[in-house]
């Protein structure tokens, strides 16, 4: 992974080579541009200095030959061929090609040395010279292969006729002027005539074969670009341009030379002005590396400069990031935008630090129990939602221990009431156990006596007929009889009496459950609902029991009341024994009869009063077992009490507190008269009201609670 300081030099090395590359490519192009520019500027200039320089060193001929012509030993000669003499002897040189010659005014010749002057000098070169009165220049012309030029000028004898001494001078004396032109490196000179032919050229050699591309050019088009700029060269008089030759690059300048009646052109290859394009080159390709080293150096150091404070603010925040806070952060204190990130990150550590120390302080102060605790401190931005959130945490911790504490409270009260509650109906069912065990005992009794009768009714109905001894007897039988119905008619009242109590021990165990269960309904407590619950089926099978007991001693009440007339029918009837055995007889069937009824009657009470002895003593075992558990619900809700009690609680959560326990009592003293208009629990036991009436009431008071 590329760090931010590579990153950094790779962008400025990268920036500084292509600032190099361009400013080269453009400083080349714009050097380039400005020496053909520049060459162009100077090229003519440089053709019109030339030109002055050629032209000078042909006056310098023109002058000399003048002032001999002036001379008076000149004129003091007496014939032509002693002048002729004069001047070869005083202007002729060994280096020179010097010929002469003296004109007629007519522009015929007078006398001349042996040369080529007739052939290089016409009638209008004389007439024009005699016509200035000065002297003038012939022009090159090329006689025999080789390049001559010729100076005339007038003289006169004294007399109204003028001559013209004329000279005429091989034009190689003028190629030392030419060679000494210079421009470049290999750079020269050379004149061409209003033809195109090379009259005087650095390479004479080259100017005898009369060198001319504008001829050339019509046979051979390689010639063209130079044929066309001597051309325009001819044409312009004065002037510069470019022009290529065998694959060559020339630039040229060139101008008229007038007193030799043709055009000098100084040329030079464009390579030997490029090379300047290529040395500036090579400067700026050093100087650019230059600065490519310097740019390394710097980028190096502006790179570190920048990336050292951003990678010790990037490792800060990794670590701040894996939860360091003690480590202090580089601060660089610039004012760019490094400074203001390294700062930022030293105030969010310090703030982080103090977010953290209150956050510690008041998870101390909650672990210490203190629920009055409040977060303070300035907390900015999104960290307000913190303190905030913090303080109501401990708003919503205090009202719910609040109302734990109350809710314990009343758990704590109810389970003191089931307590009481589960004792009275543990003693109440021991009293019932005792009752039903009387009550079975004297069941037994009765049942004996039933089988008594029944089997003295059967004797009796065997003897009746034989005997009135043993009618006597059983007439006192019958007395007996009736005595022991008598006491079955007390003993079924008071079995009565005491189904009553069983039915009413029945309807407050179903109260008592019924409190219980909406208790544990509103205090959420499962384990005591299903006690509760249990306690209410027991109570609801007791009541069912004792309503089935009721009714067997109803049918046994019958049943005794039934044998009480039979019985005193039969004492009757055996008073009136007299009357008719056969009725004495049907009588003693039928009270036979009768006992066997009341027999299987007993049989049926015994087996209700062994189910209501099983019943009570379910009931004792079940109300033992609340007992136990409302004690166990007591001292559990006495231990969340001290809990609770740990915890600093403000004044308004205590008389919140107080104003639960006086609702608290209020829905005790609701809950305790449950047998109101809408249940009547008397006649839910003696089943003149459904479990559908008893669930309606259960939910209404769970909807008060």
């Amino acid at each position: 992974m590329k760090t931010i300081r590579s990153k950094l030099m790779l962008s400025m090395l990268a920036v500084s080579f292509v600032i190099t590359i361009v400013l080269a490519v453009f400083s080349i192009y714009y050097i380039n541009k400005s020496v053909k520019n520049t060459l162009n500027e100077t090229a003519e200039p440089l053709a019109t200095q030339s030109v002055r320089t050629l032209e000078r060193a042909v006056e310098s001929f023109g002058d000399a030959f003048s002032s001999y012509v002036k001379n008076s030993e000149f004129r003091s000669k007496e014939t032509d061929d002693q002048r002729l003499s004069f001047l070869q002897s005083s202007f002729s040189s060994e280096d020179a090609d010097y010929s002469y010659a003296l004109y007629n005014s007519d522009g015929s010749i007078r006398d001349s040395t042996p040369g080529i002057c007739a052939d290089a000098i016409s009638k209008e070169d004389v007439s024009y010279a005699l016509n200035r009165g000065e002297t003038v220049y012939g022009n090159i012309v090329t006689v025999k292969n080789d390049i001559y030029f010729s100076v005339l000028y007038p003289y006169d004898l004294g007399y109204k006729e003028k001559y013209v001494a004329a000279v005429t001078i091989k034009a190689d004396v003028l190629n030392s002027v030419i060679e000494e032109i210079s421009f470049g490196d290999n750079g020269f000179a050379y004149v061409i005539n209003s033809d195109g032919d090379t009259v005087l050229h650095k390479e004479i050699q080259r100017a005898k074969v009369r060198f001319n591309p504008i001829k050339l050019a019509k046979s051979d088009s390689s010639y063209s670009d130079f044929s066309e700029f001597l051309s325009q060269a001819i044409s312009t008089g004065k002037g510069a341009g470019t022009y290529e030759y065998e694959d060559i690059s020339y630039i040229a300048g060139y101008a008229p030379c007038e007193v030799l009646g043709a055009t000098l052109v100084i040329t030079a290859p464009t390579d030997d002005f490029t090379r300047i394009s290529l040395y500036a080159l090579e400067k700026i390709a050093f100087i650019g590396f230059g600065l490519l080293v310097a740019t390394v150096i710097i980028s190096i150091i502006f790179a570190a400069s920048i990336s050292k404070p951003i990678v010790s603010t990037t490792n800060r925040i990794r670590s701040l990031a894996q939860g360091n806070l003690t480590d202090r952060v580089d601060v660089s204190y610039s004012k760019d935008e490094i400074g203001i990130l390294s700062g930022s990150l030293a105030d969010t550590v310090v703030r982080l630090r103090q977010y953290i120390s209150l956050i510690t302080n008041a998870l101390t102060e909650i672990q210490d129990g203190n629920l009055t605790y409040r977060m303070e401190g300035d907390f900015k931005g999104d960290f307000i939602k913190i303190k905030t959130t913090f303080n109501e945490i401990l708003e919503s911790l205090t009202e719910t221990f609040t109302s734990i504490n109350t809710s314990a409270e009343q758990v704590n009260s109810g389970a003191v009431q089931v307590s009481n509650s589960a004792q009275a109906l543990s003693q109440g069912s021991t009293q019932q156990a005792s009752a039903i065990e009387e009550l079975s005992a004297t069941l037994n009794d009765v049942s004996t006596q039933v089988q008594q009768n029944s089997k003295d009714a059967k004797n009796a109905y065997s003897i009746v007929t034989g005997n009135t001894d043993a009618i006597n007897a059983c007439n006192e039988d019958m007395t007996n009889m009736l005595e022991a119905m008598d006491q079955i008619s007390s003993s079924s009242s008071e079995i009565a009496n005491i189904i009553k109590v069983i039915d009413d021990i029945s309807f407050q165990t179903n109260i008592l459950a019924l409190n219980a269960a909406v208790e544990a309904a509103r205090e959420g407590s499962k384990g005591f609902g299903v006690v509760a619950d249990e306690v209410r089926r027991l109570a609801s099978k007791s009541a069912e029991a004792a309503k089935q007991t009721a009714a067997l001693i109803e049918n046994s009440t019958d049943a005794v009341n039934k044998g009480s007339k039979l019985a005193e029918q039969t004492a009757r009837s055996l008073g009136d024994i007299v009357e008719g055995s056969n009725q004495i007889q049907g009588l003693v069937k039928n009270i036979s009869d009768a006992s066997a009824q009341q027999a299987e009657a007993i049989v049926q009470i015994n087996t209700g009063v062994d189910q209501i002895s099983a019943v009570v003593a379910t009931n004792t075992a079940t109300s033992i077992g609340a007992a136990s558990a409302s004690e166990e619900l007591s001292e559990q809700s006495l231990i969340l009490k001290n809990m609770i009690a740990k915890f600093r609680l403000s004044e308004n959560d205590v008389s919140l507190h107080t104003s639960s326990k006086a609702s608290e009592s209020s829905e005790d003293k609701s809950l305790s008269g449950l047998d109101d208009d809408d249940f009547d629990a008397e006649a839910y036991v003696h089943g003149q009201q459904s479990d559908e009436d008893l669930k309606i009431v259960i939910n209404d008071e769970d909807d008060k609670y």
